[in-house]
């Protein structure tokens, strides 16, 4: 079965242990979503605020800012597994930070309103694909049909590239998403709002 990830989005400690309590045991997996306040208007918790905490989930860190390197140190720290940068924020020196090798495995993270043109030259150099189905920063908001065409793109180009989608991906969105050829489903408000986690999982699970 192909993954559906929960993800968490805050800029409150006990909010995201409150999350985390909520969708932690849905995955062997959980993506933590960091903002600088630069790249996307609104700011969240540093990965530093999360290292007191203890998390049994294999974690992907998508960081939407500037300069990632910066907190790759920390993301070493917290064991995280995968961690993803946004091609809009290492544009000028992609090559450098693609070409090192790290603790953990490189995704790159392209926007809604970015060409799959621009990413084409990467694809060997990193492991996966991160297709943000909205402009990132916030969760809840609609997902953005066109980019449906950019899952299928690097699909038919690249059929090996695994493709993960993040961003208003709900019970009314995932089925087209899936078809489109997405390998890995990532979910923040259709779970957190749900009154029953759980069952809405299984929901997502069936509808893939």
């Amino acid at each position: 079965m192909k993954p559906i990830i929960p993800a968490i989005l805050t800029d409150n400690f006990f909010d995201f242990q409150k999350k985390l309590k909520k969708v932690g045991n849905l995955s062997s997996w959980l993506q933590i979503d960091v903002s600088d306040g630069k790249f996307t208007p609104s700011k969240t918790l540093s990965p530093n605020d999360l290292l007191p905490l203890k998390f049994k989930q294999n974690l992907e860190l998508h960081l939407m800012v500037f300069e990632p390197e910066k907190y790759f140190l920390t993301a070493e720290k917290l064991k995280v597994k995968r961690v993803i940068v946004h091609y809009e924020a290492i544009e000028k020196n992609i090559d450098e930070i693609l070409s090192k090798k790290y603790p953990f495995t490189l995704g790159l993270a392209l926007n809604p309103e970015t060409e799959v043109e621009k990413i084409l030259p990467y694809l060997s150099k990193v492991n996966f694909i991160l297709v943000l189905g909205v402009t990132p920063g916030a969760q809840g908001q609609d997902f953005q049909e066109k980019v449906l065409e950019k899952i299928k793109r690097i699909k038919t180009l690249s059929p090996k590239t695994i493709v993960e989608v993040d961003g208003g991906i709900n019970e009314k969105t995932i089925q087209k998403v899936n078809q489109a050829g997405a390998d890995i489903f990532v979910v923040g408000s259709a779970l957190l709002k749900a009154k029953e986690p759980k069952k809405m999982m299984a929901i997502l699970e069936k509808l893939i």
